[in-house]
């Protein structure tokens, strides 16, 4: 033994044998040492210097000597900082070089190593007040759990010759510390585990015991501490989550069965006979024996207990281990275990997102009310003081350690509160008492919080630690309503249901309250607030608990029934929720609109501006939360709209002046006027969620809890004030709404006129107005004939809302033509007024002067540019309107300054609006809107066609831009009543518009919007195309690619995408080839089965065209793009979907076609298959695999690659091994598993001698002949060559044969990825 050390770090500071060191400067002396150290360890040490300088390191320093007793020199010193780090690297070394060489050591000597580290790592070598680095136990407690898993399974191997060197190691350990504890039977593998439990909970118990309780010394509690950690790296190992499984060199059949044994206690998942313990049981008995002395020590002993820091650091680690023990993925091992747990003894307490689901064997353990209470009291003495001060105050020596106790106890409780029902409850009883039991303990928690802060004026505790306990507290809660439910919390036993509701409603005041002071203390400098996060992580658990109960289907499903015992628990629940929690909501808005205008009054002072970026995620968090706020508001809807109503009433003359200064005082914006905007629009957004819900792909309706609120007989007496509420606050926004627009018809750059303000109020209306005018809930209209249904649900009171929105939009259209957000708010309101039915589109023709206006400024200003000059614009005026007209030139020019895109959807509003057949009004006014498109098209087309036009003229550029455009928002009109209508009008424009084209081939952003307008219309309308439609729209587009494809796509350099790109970044670069991605749209559009079943029926006319004419414009259109489709563009995530979309249904529907392209673009679609198979996206991998596949079957049958073998033979052996070595060997193969298995079949069918050799070359790269030979076994169960010679059978024979090679294939897989772990 003497000497190791000298050698061993001789070695490590020496470069290894034929050591290449990394390029760049000289290799450092860390560098040297762990490409020393793994060199040791990778040829197995086979001198033992690992655990020779291991002993010989800590003899010197007197560790032994303590072990064995010897009292003439129990004396340890400590060890240097080097010391420590070799010793951290001799156990980490010996780890791995055992686990590796497994079977090349003596059993008894492997179980001497395990035994010896456990020891050290439990601290039972130290003496005195010297103890080992922590670094250095942990590393060897993880080594000695290592090898426990290792031999979990196995029995000894009597077989191993013995080696004398091992031999005497092992009695050297043996003399170093005679005490050790051995677990080695040679014959009962079972009884060592026994012995080790048995022995880890006496170690845990005895610090506890009667005798010893008085006397314990700290070294006691050390090593039970200690054993606790080594309990919690047990499970770590069977998990899986500690450490890659690849470092114990065994397949992952060794670590399903080692995971399936330790849980249930057999390889199968049956459990073990009676009266014995799986591991994972052992583990829980012993971790709750211990967890049980400690609380009743603890209760017994609460004034010296919390003060005790190494009682409080065992609790801590006894604590960690039931919270592992919980964390622990039932089920897992037999299937789906992988090796790669994310649960770990780190992680495991932080998953918050999953209930749990233990075993109906761990309800005696874990189903025990008492036991629940006392924990609760236990974790009530850590966090309080003996003196009643709290026990993290600054300075305490125990601070540290309790914060960290009560931390685990928490989140203990908190997986506590996620066992979900199943058989671990014996009925909804006791269940409901398990949850009561937890609920008043947090409860009594929670409120002793709050008592503490009303003691306090300034509070003195950590406000850090006092935040995580109150998040953590209220994730509880929020847990367990979730979990259990509103119908088993509202019904245990009286009070606790609306004792939870109270402290909910006054922590979440509390929070808010305390938020508002800290924003006032930093004057609105929201990045300088102390706190801010975990008050918001808080109250967002909160709104959560309110959203749950409120949301609950058992709750809205009963409430308001009659006569049944869930009816009247839901209604008394509803009423308890009204009056208990719903009253935050007012103290909600109040802070959150408070906090909100003092930041904008400290951007605005300091003359800031936020990141966009940094602002949408703020957008953002602030809808989602709000939408949560919500639905507490809608508990009490009359109250919420009370307090909206008073908080508008107050600040609504200031506004109002505000919007009558406009145009004075040199318009400046001051930081209270801006404060004030913000207060309004904040005000909106919580209007807006309470009263609306986001209906989007969806018919608009009214909230039930709305309807229910201004109901007669909804027993509150305030059904007629609350309709009454409603409309007063629509109407006070409209009023807001209509004194800012007046003025910005006449001081549109006043900067006091807030155009972020008007987005928001044309927001709210969007939402509101589709909903409560002519109300869609017709079952509750039949039923109630006043309430908020009856408010607007006749022409007369739906009349001036319809009008108000069509004049707001057509002034904010004509004066604020620039705001880019307020125009798609506006057509966002239109577009969703005309889509609400006949009768408000009917209102909006027939009844709405500013509809007409909008519709007259659209047919004057489609053929006006927007730098059109004042002779053209007059012009127009007067051959729409005439002399007379109602529309001033500057109200002309204002709509004319639009941008063309936002004039396009309109034009898109006016469509849908107009398209009603039996209105004559509507359809003279449908037709004057096409016809005013049409018109100037036309003549521009006759222009460029005469040469009276030069195409390179910019007024004659931006011409075919807007025509263009206008189509566009044509086509996107599908969802107007008879929609039929549009292919008939376009039809006879598709030549035109494909002929536009051949003039502007060179102009990318005229090319870009052709092909938008031809995708879109494809998309919109192909369904309802007559066949005659159908073969123009495939002429044009046609022609469209032709001319496209010859300037943009042969010569076309693509830039391969920056690696460092962020993602607006990525996003800006993915734009520059939006062109390929429509013309790729185009295609899958024009591919699509109904367009062919379409062009396959019967008709009268003779210019009959057949499936294969029309596809063979997809497959021009795919060759033109195929030479574009490099890696460097399929990097755009977008593009690479649409692309891989269309090649994989073409591939998989006409083999044949591509098959006979050209080499070139044949070997670029095959690159890009290649490429494709194993990218990130399964869909895209898919598709690539499906569309090899069909190659193969292709070739198998008819040979159709013939010609391109000719050229490089090596076509399929370059497809399988890519496909064996890039997916097939790899971890994402789980995602696309079947399409891969179907993608080798028919690959290996096309030669099998070329894929046994193939095969036989892979094997060679894996080294080992152990692997060869499994890899060359699985190979034979996968590939049968009876299989591969019926695999281009058709019908039930070649269904058969794909059936039974799936499922080889899975098992194949599973074999392999078992096989390459192994190093």
């Amino acid at each position: 033994m003497e000497g190791s050390t000298q050698e061993l770090r001789q070695i490590l500071s020496t470069p290894p044998p034929n050591w290449q060191p990394p390029p760049g400067p000289p290799p450092n002396p860390i560098t040297i040492l762990h490409a020393s150290l793994e060199n040791l360890r990778n040829t197995g040490d086979t001198h033992y210097l690992f655990l020779r300088t291991l002993l010989e390191v800590l003899n010197n320093h007197g560790f032994f000597h303590a072990a064995g007793g010897d009292s003439t020199n129990n004396v340890t010193t400590p060890l240097s900082g080097d010391e420590e780090q070799l010793l951290f690297h001799c156990a980490t070394g010996l780890r791995h070089v055992v686990l590796f060489r497994w079977d090349s050591f003596l059993p008894s000597f492997r179980s001497c190593i395990r035994d010896f580290l456990l020891a050290l790592g439990l601290g039972l070598t130290c003496g005195g007040n010297n103890l080992l680095p922590r670094t250095v136990t942990m590393a060897c407690l993880s080594c000695a759990s290592s090898f426990w898993k290792r031999g979990w399974t196995q029995t000894n191997d009597a077989s191993i010759q013995k080696d004398d060197q091992q031999s005497y190691l092992e009695s050297l350990m043996t003399n170093l510390f005679p005490t050790m504890q051995r677990f080695h039977n040679a014959e009962n593998n079972e009884a060592d585990q026994e012995l080790l439990f048995g022995y880890l909970n006496s170690l845990l118990a005895s610090p506890f015991e009667q005798q010893q309780q008085s006397a314990a010394t700290p070294q006691t509690r050390y090593t039970a501490a200690m054993s606790a950690s080594f309990l919690s790296l047990l499970i770590g190992e069977f998990t899986g989550g500690n450490s890659s499984s690849a470092r114990y060199n065994l397949p992952l059949e060794f670590h399903r069965a080692c995971h399936s044994i330790f849980e249930s206690g057999s390889s199968d998942g049956n459990n073990l006979s009676v009266g014995k313990k799986s591991g994972l049981d052992a583990t829980l008995h012993t971790s709750m024996a211990a967890l049980s002395s400690l609380v009743g020590y603890i209760l017994n002993n609460s004034t010296n207990a919390v003060q005790d820091e190494s009682l409080l650091e065992l609790g801590s680690n006894i604590i960690n281990v039931m919270c592992d023990v919980l964390s622990w993925e039932f089920g897992v091992g037999a299937s789906n275990f992988n090796g790669s747990s994310n649960k770990s003894s780190s992680s495991s307490k932080n998953n918050q997102g999953v209930l749990s689901r233990p075993p109906q064997r761990w309800r005696e353990v874990l189903v025990n009310p008492e036991f629940l209470g006392a924990m609760i009291t236990v974790y009530t003495n850590i966090r309080i003081g003996p003196t009643g001060s709290s026990g993290n105050i600054s300075g305490s020596s125990a601070t540290g350690t309790r914060s960290r106790m009560a931390h685990g106890l928490r989140q203990l409780l908190l997986q506590l509160s996620s066992i979900a029902d199943g058989p671990i409850f014996a009925n909804e009883n006791e269940r409901g008492a398990y949850a009561g039991f937890l609920l008043d303990g947090c409860l009594n928690v929670l409120e002793a919080i709050l008592n503490e802060q009303q003691q306090q004026q300034q509070s003195s505790l950590d406000d850090d630690l006092v935040g995580a306990e109150i998040v953590d507290l209220v994730t509880i809660l929020s847990r367990l309503t979730t979990n259990f439910r509103i119908k088993i919390l509202c019904q245990l036993p009286s009070p606790s249901f609306p004792r939870y509701l109270t402290a909910l409603c006054t922590m979440g005041k509390w929070l808010l309250e305390s938020s508002l002071k800290e924003c006032i203390r930093v004057e609105g400098d929201v990045e300088s607030m102390e706190g801010a996060d975990w008050r918001n992580d808080a109250i967002i658990q909160i709104l959560g608990c309110s959203d749950a109960m409120a949301d609950d289907y058992w709750l809205v499903s009963n409430t308001g029934g009659s006569g049944t015992t869930d009816a009247i628990a839901a209604t008394n629940a509803s009423r308890a929720l009204a009056s208990e929690l719903a009253p935050l909501y007012g103290p909600y808005c109040m802070c959150r609109v408070q906090m909100s205008c003092m930041e904008e009054h400290y951007i605005a002072k300091q003359e800031e501006e936020l990141d966009e970026i940094r602002e949408e995620i703020s957008a953002v968090g602030l809808e989602e939360e709000m939408a949560s706020a919500a639905s507490l508001g809608r508990l009490n809807v009359f109250g919420s709209m009370t307090t909206l109503s008073g908080m508008f009433q107050q600040d609504m003359p200031r506004l109002v002046y505000l919007f009558e200064s406009a145009g004075t005082d040199g318009g400046i914006m001051t930081p209270e006027m801006a404060e004030l905007l913000e207060k309004a629009r904040m005000l909106i957004l919580c209007a807006g969620h309470l009263l609306t819900d986001d209906c989007a792909g969806e018919t608009p309706a009214i909230p039930e809890s709305a309807i229910h609120a201004c109901q007669q007989q909804s027993g509150a007496g305030n059904s007629e004030s609350c309709a009454a509420s409603i409309a007063g606050l629509v109407e006070m926004l409209k009023s807001v709404a209509e004194s800012q627009a007046m003025k910005v018809a006449t001081y549109p750059l006043d900067p006091r006129l807030s155009p972020l303000l008007a987005k928001t109020l044309l927001w709210f209306y969007r939402r509101w107005a589709p909903a409560y005018l002519l109300p869609s809930n017709s079952d509750e209209y039949r039923e109630n004939t006043t309430g908020i249904l009856t408010a607007y649900s006749t022409p007369e009171t739906a009349q001036p809302i319809v009008s108000f929105c069509t004049t707001l939009s057509l002034l904010y259209f004509c004066h604020w033509p620039q705001e880019k957000e307020v125009q798609e708010e506006s057509t966002a309101l239109l577009l969703a007024l005309a889509k609400k039915g006949p009768f408000v589109r009917s209102l909006m023709v027939n009844n709405s002067p500013s509809f007409e206006k909008i519709a007259a400024l659209h047919s004057i200003c489609a053929s006006l540019r927007n730098n059109a000059t004042l002779p053209e614009v007059s012009a127009a005026m007067t051959a729409v309107v005439g002399e007379g007209g109602d529309l001033s030139m500057d109200v002309v020019r204002g709509y004319m300054r639009l941008p063309y895109d936002d004039r396009a959807r309109v034009l898109t509003c006016l469509v849908v609006a107009c398209s009603d057949m039996q209105d004559e009004k509507a359809n003279a006014m449908l037709n004057g809107c096409l016809k005013a498109v049409e018109a100037p098209f036309s003549t521009l087309v006759q222009a460029l066609g005469n040469k009276q036009a030069n195409s390179k003229d910019i007024n004659v550029q931006e011409s075919a831009c807007l025509s263009i455009l206008l189509y566009g928002g044509i086509v996107l009109a599908s969802e107007m009543s008879e929609p039929e209508r549009i292919p008939h009008f376009l039809t006879r424009t598709l030549p035109h518009l494909s002929g536009v084209m051949t003039f502007y081939a060179w102009d990318l952003t005229i090319c870009e919007g052709l092909l938008k307008l031809f995708r879109d219309y494809a998309e919109q309308f192909i369904a309802m195309m007559t066949r005659d439609q159908c073969i123009d729209l495939f002429t044009a587009s046609a022609s469209l690619l032709k001319h496209y494809s010859e300037h943009h796509c042969k010569n076309r350099v693509v830039v391969k995408r920056s690696l460092e790109a962020d993602v607006e970044e990525e996003f800006e670069e993915e734009q520059k080839y939006n062109d390929v991605m429509c013309a790729t749209q185009l295609l899958i559009h024009l591919g699509t089965k109904d367009f062919t079943n379409i062009c396959n029926t019967d008709s009268s006319s003779s210019n009959r065209v057949e499936t294969n004419q029309i596809t063979d414009v997809i497959f021009f259109g795919l060759q033109q793009i195929l030479p574009l489709m490099t890696q460097g563009l399929l990097q755009f995530p977008t593009l690479c979907r649409h692309y891989f979309s269309l090649v994989g249904f073409m591939v998989e529907t006409y083999p044949e076609k591509l098959c006979a392209l050209p080499f070139d673009l044949f070997n670029s679609l095959l690159d890009s298959l290649l490429f494709g198979m194993s990218h990130s996206d399964p869909l895209v991998s898919k598709s690539s695999l499906q569309g090899l596949a069909s190659l193969a079957r292709e070739h198998l049958n008819t040979r159709a690659l013939a010609s391109h073998l000719s050229a490089k033979g090596d076509i399929f052996d370059i497809c399988t091994g890519r496909l064996i070595q890039e997916v097939v060997f790899q971890p994402i193969i789980w995602d696309r598993l079947e399409p891969a298995g179907m993608a080798l079949l028919p690959l290996a069918a096309i030669d099998v001698q070329k894929f046994i050799g193939l095969v036989n070359a892979i094997s060679q790269q894996l080294g080992s002949d152990d692997k060869q030979r499994r890899l060359h076994a699985a190979f034979e169960k996968l590939i049968k060559p009876d299989m591969l010679a019926r695999v281009a059978a058709e019908g039930r024979e070649g269904r058969v044969v794909r059936v039974q090679f799936k499922n080889d294939f899975n098992v194949f897989v599973r074999d392999v990825q078992s096989l390459l772990i192994m190093k």
